[in-house]
């Protein structure tokens, strides 16, 4: 099948590659020319957004935010709205969007008669790079069986959660419960410094308890080598937390620990350590203590 693919970031790259090494035809497009060439050399090929809106059948999104979605679609200079052949029959927005984004999006390329995926992922860099992630997928439920077809070589889970716009609500939940969870693991680690425990030793003694998550199993290790190297930044991360609380606001749901994380991630973030990876917010905890 040909598959077009906007977006070679921390998550796109690894799962271009790993539709690649499905025998896919992958169609590429983006700003970063060095993302290209290095997926060029794995068997992608290099096309302008005409060719692409001409020639794939299916075009994955993995984008910062929904205002960039709505320009690489329809409202920017070169848009794919903006073509004369338009071949694409479905966009797999895989980018974490608001549930009102994914909407207005899907509405716009319902005229086109081009069907929105909301299908936002869980699992960073390192499960995209085994092409294990878990997807939450907003979408028709007849179309759901051709879109495991196409998510397989990416994905350990497709879980379809509801119409368009329940992925994009059920990853905005999925963030509530990793950034508090980190949050809270962190304040577990300065807690058993302050003792000197061994820190090696209470990941193993804590890990398959009731405190044991994937977080810890993803986090923990990163915090006891103080490895900050992203696989998925506090940047975005605050972005995702932004969409919480904003799409909260406008149900009138108030969500108090999840806004005290958010303010944490943003503090991180304004002290220039936007880049580094969620696990970092232990710096966070160890400044206010004088660590």
């Amino acid at each position: 099948m040909n598959i077009g693919f906007i977006g070679l970031g921390i998550m796109g790259k690894p799962m271009v590659k790993n539709l690649l090494k499905a025998n896919n035809t992958v169609l590429v497009n983006d700003l970063n020319k060095e993302a290209e060439t290095e997926l060029v050399n794995e068997g992608a090929q290099v096309v302008s957004i005409d060719e692409l809106a001409k020639q794939a059948d299916y075009l994955f999104l993995s984008l910062p935010n929904g205002a960039i979605v709505k320009s690489v679609l329809y409202s920017g200079e070169d848009s794919i709205l903006d073509k004369d052949e338009i071949n694409i029959k479905y966009v797999i927005d895989t980018s974490s969007l608001t549930p009102n984004e994914s909407l207005e999006i899907s509405k716009v390329l319902e005229e086109k008669a081009i069907k929105y995926i909301d299908a936002p992922v869980s699992g960073g860099e390192p499960l995209a790079i085994t092409g294990e992630l878990s997807v939450m997928v907003g979408c028709d439920a007849e179309i759901l069986p051709e879109l495991k077809k196409v998510l397989q070589p990416v994905s350990k889970s497709v879980i379809r959660v509801g119409d368009v716009g329940s992925g994009s609500v059920v990853k905005l939940a999925n963030q509530i419960i990793v950034n508090t969870n980190i949050a809270a693991l962190s304040e577990g680690v300065l807690l058993a410094k302050k003792f000197d425990i061994d820190l090696n030793e209470m990941f193993e003694a804590i890990r398959h308890g009731l405190a044991g998550s994937a977080a810890m199993e993803a986090k923990f290790p990163k915090m006891i080598e103080q490895d900050y190297q992203a696989g998925g930044t506090l940047d975005i991360n605050l972005k995702d937390l932004k969409n919480v609380t904003s799409t909260a606001d406008t149900i009138g749901l108030t969500l108090p620990l999840v806004n005290q994380v958010k303010e944490i991630f943003k503090s991180e973030v304004n002290q220039g350590n936007g880049s580094n990876d969620q696990a970092g917010i232990i710096k966070y905890f160890e400044k206010i203590n004088n660590m």
